[in-house]
């Protein structure tokens, strides 16, 4: 497995299995990723509509991430 390259997210270790995660981890935290830079450029644009919509995602998918063991820094 490569090293990940700055400002991209890790792989933590499940408390719940004990072992690197596999393309969940992977998946949920590049979409985490994703989502907060989606909410950052509507913060710029000043666009509260989606600002909303992209909180409520980012609140969904740490909840989620939570839920399988999987840690966000």
């Amino acid at each position: 497995m490569a090293a990940p390259t700055p400002g991209t997210p890790q792989c933590r270790r499940s408390k719940t299995r004990g072992r690197t995660l596999d393309a969940f981890t992977a998946g949920i935290l590049q979409r985490i990723e994703s989502t907060e830079s989606d909410l950052h450029r509507a913060r710029e644009a000043g666009d509260v509509f989606t600002m909303d919509v992209e909180q409520a995602e980012l609140d969904d998918l740490r909840r989620l991430a939570a839920e399988h063991g999987v840690h966000v820094g």
